[in-house]
C-alpha cells in the first residue's frame, strides 16, 4: 500500500454550467488528443425526467410510509434497467452536491436495489469521462465504496479487471481514465491487476513487471512495520523502477510515476525528466516532484 505522500495539489475538470437534456442516454463521441494516440471519450448523461421526479419524490416524502410507498414504486421503474437506474441517481446526486441528505438517500436507494460491485462498476465506470465535473466525482465516490477495501486488505478490483479483460479480448483499448483511476487508489494491486487483465502469457514478459513490484511492496513494508528507516532507499527499488520506466505499456510506466509521486526519494538520476516526458499524458500528468538530487 503506497500512502507515503502526504500532501498533493488537487486538480479538479472545469464544471459545465448546464446539463445536457435528452431522454437517458450516454452521448459517446471520440476526439484524438494531441500527442497521444488513445481518443478521449466525451460522455454525457442526459437526465431522464421520469427517474429524476421520482427520485425527488423521495426527498419531499412527509413520512416514513409515504417514502416507502414511493421507493416502491422507484424500484418497479428501475427492474430491468439497473444501467439506467444507477445512472440517474448518480446524476440526481451530483446536482445535489451540497445536500449531503440527498446524496446520502442516493447511497440507500442503491443498496435497496440490490446492486452488485460489478453492475455498480459497469454502469459508473464511463462516467470516469464525464464532462460535468460533479458526475465524475460522484461516479469515483461510489466506485471507491465498491472496492471493499480495509487496512489490512487491498481493493478488490475485480471488477474492473473485468471491464479490461472484456475489452483486450475484443481487441479494443481498455479505458484508459479507468486504469488510472485504478493506480490512484493502489498502484501495485493495479500493476498485478493489469498483468492479468491484459491477458499476458510469456514469462519473459511477466517476470520483470512481477519481480519489481515485489521489491518495491517489500521495501514499503519494510518502512510501514518499522524495520528500516520511513524513508529509507534501496538501491534495488531505484533500479527497478529505472527499468519500469523505460516499459512499452503505458501503464507500467504509470506505476512508476505513482510510485514516484507518493515516495520521491525512490526516484533515481533523470527518472523525472523521463517520466514528465512520457508519450502518454496519464504518465505525464501525474505530479512527479522535483529531480533527484536537485
Amino acid at each position: 500500500m503506497i500512502r507515503e505522500k502526504t500532501t498533493r495539489a488537487a486538480k479538479s475538470p472545469s464544471r459545465w454550467s448546464a446539463w445536457v437534456i435528452g431522454i437517458g442516454c450516454i452521448g459517446l463521441v471520440s476526439i484524438v488528443a494531441r500527442g497521444d494516440a488513445q481518443p478521449i471519450p466525451i460522455v454525457l448523461i442526459s437526465p431522464n425526467d421520469v427517474y429524476q421526479a421520482a427520485i425527488g419524490a423521495l426527498e419531499s416524502a412527509p413520512d416514513r410510509m409515504s417514502f416507502e410507498e414511493r421507493l416502491a414504486g422507484l424500484l418497479m421503474l428501475c427492474d430491468g434497467h439497473l444501467k439506467t437506474a444507477i445512472e440517474q441517481l448518480a446524476l440526481y446526486a451530483a446536482r445535489q452536491e451540497n445536500n449531503p441528505r440527498a446524496r446520502a438517500m442516493v447511497g440507500n436507494i442503491l443498496k435497496r436495489l440490490d446492486v452488485s460491485r460489478h453492475q455498480m462498476v459497469a454502469a459508473l465506470a464511463p462516467h470516469l469521462d464525464n464532462q460535468a465535473s460533479a458526475v465524475v466525482e460522484v461516479a469515483r465516490e461510489l466506485m471507491r465504496e465498491s472496492e471493499d477495501r480495509s487496512a489490512e486488505r487491498p481493493p478488490d478490483f475485480s471488477a474492473y479487471r473485468a471491464l479490461i479483460e472484456a475489452d483486450v479480448r475484443a481487441g479494443r483499448d481498455p479505458q484508459a481514465s479507468l486504469i488510472a483511476f485504478m493506480f490512484e487508489s493502489e498502484p501495485g494491486a493495479a500493476l498485478l491487476t493489469l498483468v492479468r487483465a491484459y491477458q499476458l502469457r510469456d514469462p519473459d514478459e511477466i517476470k520483470p513487471i512481477l519481480w519489481a513490484e515485489h521489491v518495491v511492496a517489500d521495501l514499503l513494508w519494510r518502512r510501514r512495520f518499522g524495520f528500516v528507516e520511513r524513508r529509507a532507499v534501496d538501491p534495488a527499488v531505484i533500479r527497478e523502477l529505472e527499468k519500469l520506466s523505460r516499459h512499452p505499456f503505458w501503464w507500467v510506466r504509470l506505476y512508476v510515476a505513482r510510485v514516484v509521486d507518493a515516495c520521491p526519494e525512490l526516484a533515481g538520476p533523470g527518472l523525472v525528466n523521463r517520466l514528465s516526458a512520457d508519450p502518454n499524458v496519464l504518465v505525464r500528468r501525474v505530479p512527479h516532484g522535483p529531480e533527484s538530487g536537485e
